[in-house]
């Protein structure tokens, strides 16, 4: 085969590529047949083509695979669910051959399809996926963690995402074992974007969910806590709280309001903890997150702040109001 038939051959796939991503972009519940069926003719495609051709043509079949499984994952049933896998399975197989220090695309191709195929796993819902859907997001981690990964430019972004697609693994198994594992988990997530928040989109929604996921953990501790206790979790808990609440305000007054829905539930949260534990500072966290100087006159004014502010309004000690 010539390189200008390759070209050819790639050239068409590309297109039937590019529609069936912009199918999966529609809201339509049809679309993500739309979909599966361009990335399916774009596969006979590129299979036409020698596998051994060159690395970036096992990059592009890849490619094909991983997202005919995403497809198949939205149609959200048992049967295309487990073509996905398979089609996962094959993806990441090809990606493992490729000389992955050579081209960043590489590595994090393989870190998505490592990690959206331990989603699969949790989406088919069977007692041995949840081990396999752990080891999945191990991999994806430990691609992540190789020198040649080091100049992917969301790196750090990319693994907060898979920490936190852990963290959420192992709070869902509901044990306290788990439970402390997806702590840890969380905690790797907020590490891993660390110093970025502030400057990033992407790693400051990454840090929120990192918060808000140890707040529910936090919080399913102090639902068992006896009243008398002051557990350590508290601390944790509202340094949570209050490092999130500080982020969003930053991106506030910057005119970014993306942040809200977990700035509501982390606003209410943090109320209850200091209503329960330390009263006396709930007066000032209800003041310094509904100052408008320090975030956005429309984030205070807010229907869902508003009603948050005065829930938490009703918590303060009448001695202290």
């Amino acid at each position: 085969m010539t390189e200008a038939e390759v070209e050819a051959l790639n050239a068409e796939a590309s297109v039937l590529m590019k529609r069936g991503i912009a199918f999966l972009d529609e809201p339509r519940r049809e679309a993500a047949i739309d979909a599966l069926h361009c990335f399916d003719e774009a596969l006979e495609i590129r299979r036409r083509v020698p596998e051994d051709h060159s690395p970036f043509q096992g990059y592009l079949l890849a490619a094909c695979l991983l997202n005919r499984a995403d497809a198949l994952v939205r149609m959200n049933d048992v049967g295309p669910i487990a073509a996905a896998i398979g089609s996962y399975d094959e993806g990441i197989s090809v990606l493992r051959g490729l000389p992955l220090a050579e081209d960043t695309r590489y590595p994090r191709r393989l870190a998505l399809g490592l990690q959206n195929r331990a989603l699969a796993l949790q989406a088919r819902g069977r007692e041995s996926d949840t081990e396999l859907a752990t080891a999945s997001y191990g991999e994806a981690l430990a691609v992540l963690d190789e020198d040649g990964s080091r100049a992917i430019e969301d790196l750090p972004y990319l693994r907060a995402v898979v920490w936190l697609n852990l963290a959420n693994l192992h709070t869902a198994r509901g044990s306290d074992e788990a439970h402390a594992t997806a702590r840890d988990a969380a905690r790797h997530a907020l590490d891993a974007v660390a110093g970025l928040e502030t400057g990033e989109a992407n790693a400051a929604a990454a840090g929120l969910q990192a918060r808000h996921l140890l707040c529910r953990l936090c919080a399913h501790t102090l639902s068992q806590a006896a009243d008398e206790e002051m557990p350590d979790e508290v601390h944790e808990a509202t340094d949570a709280v209050d490092d999130g609440l500080n982020l969003v305000r930053s991106w506030e007054q910057r005119g970014v309001p993306h942040f809200r829905p977990l700035a509501y539930d982390l606003f209410r949260f943090g109320a209850r903890v200091y209503a329960r534990y330390q009263p006396q500072f709930l007066d000032e966290f209800i003041a310094d997150n509904m100052n408008a100087a320090t975030s956005s006159q429309d984030y205070i004014d807010s229907p869902e702040m508003s009603m948050a502010a005065h829930e938490a309004r009703l918590l303060i000690p009448r001695e202290n109001v």
